[in-house]
């Protein structure tokens, strides 16, 4: 039985450390790193003195309902969901992660057709290649303050969008493989991150070289499980996630469950590197952004990156995790040099 770790574009691109630092064949000057006085001892504490807490702490989220489509989600060009299931999601889903500052944001959805999803589910019915005049979604931008305990009774419903149909009610895309719209909404936060908003325009660059930076980045990375290289790690990690605890108001626990939680990745046992193959290069956050997305389109490949670690759970039976590796180039560094881990 393979049991999927997955590890989702915004929402846990975290670390861990513990212990001592073993000697490691990892190497550094490969994956550049921004905040050298971060370790595995103080990197909790260095996020907790980052955080500040507002009378008010707004968190914004997204309820989305579709119906014969599957989707992606971006907000400011930075992934916050994927739902390649017929199902929807009940809960609202947090997005403050891609908020970087206060203003207009941009929400793009990509909704593409479910494929074999219905044969799958029910044992009958055609494999579906495009969008369907029945396809549709809507979606909610909802607000809650983080002081009032995020509770549902408390929404306040920004705005809601909901796809554009022809003047005989039909989905405006149906017939077509693939469907993209952008809206804008309003947020007002009392924080702002700087992000990958520093970086380069990467889709600039020269591509070949771009490329081969990257695949070296994550090769790089993927030595970090092997040689438990908990400092480099909290260096490498220390940028995104402080974004994420400034972004969600996180508290001292917050901080240490998150600790607690990705230290059994380290511990994880019989831990195997798989190679870095059948992939694409993709974009995001405007360019600024490089990601090495797996170019499967089956569960549980589909919308993931390259880089995949297998390992043996605490039940005996096999498992992975897809670590996320968002990479960017800080404005005035040369691509020559490497990349970095994005913030």
């Amino acid at each position: 039985m393979i049991k999927r770790t997955l590890v989702i574009l915004t929402l846990v691109n975290l670390f861990v450390a513990c212990g001592q630092e073993k000697k490691q064949s990892t190497n550094t000057k490969i994956m550049n790193t921004q905040y050298p006085e971060i370790n595995a001892n103080n990197f909790e504490q260095k996020i907790f003195e980052s955080v500040k807490h507002y009378p008010k702490e707004p968190l914004y989220y997204m309820r989305i309902n579709k119906s014969n489509c599957v989707l992606e989600v971006l907000i400011n060009d930075y992934p916050v969901h994927d739902d390649y299931e017929l199902s929807n999601y009940a809960t609202p889903l947090e997005i403050n992660d891609a908020i970087l500052k206060s203003g207009v944001q941009k929400l793009t959805y990509r909704l593409y057709p479910v494929g074999n999803l219905i044969k799958e589910e029910y044992g009958e019915g055609d494999i579906v290649t495009t969008l369907t005049d029945n396809t549709a979604i809507s979606i909610s931008i909802i607000r809650m303050d983080n002081k009032g305990e995020k509770t549902t009774e408390h929404e306040e419903v920004v705005m809601k969008h909901t796809s554009l149909v022809d003047d005989k009610g039909r989905f405006v895309a149906a017939g077509k493989p693939y469907y993209e719209f952008t809206f804008d909404f309003n947020a007002e936060v009392p924080y702002t991150n700087e992000g990958w908003s520093k970086g380069q325009d990467l889709t600039k660059l020269d591509q070949k070289v771009l490329e081969q930076k990257t695949i070296e980045f994550y090769k790089a990375y993927a030595k970090i499980y092997e040689n438990r290289g908990t400092d480099l790690q909290a260096k490498l990690k220390f940028g995104e996630e402080r974004r994420n605890a400034v972004a969600f108001y996180k508290k001292q626990s917050d901080i240490d469950d998150l600790w607690k939680v990705y230290l059994n990745r380290f511990d994880y046992k019989n831990k195997k590197i798989q190679p870095i193959e059948n992939y694409k290069m993709v974009f995001f956050g405007e360019g600024k952004i490089v990601f090495l997305l797996s170019n499967s389109l089956e569960y549980p490949n589909r919308g993931a990156g390259a880089l995949r670690v297998n390992y043996i759970d605490k039940d005996g039976d096999e498992a992975f995790f897809i670590p996320n590796v968002s990479l960017y180039l800080p404005e005035g560094r040369n691509i020559e040099d490497g990349l970095y881990m994005a913030n």
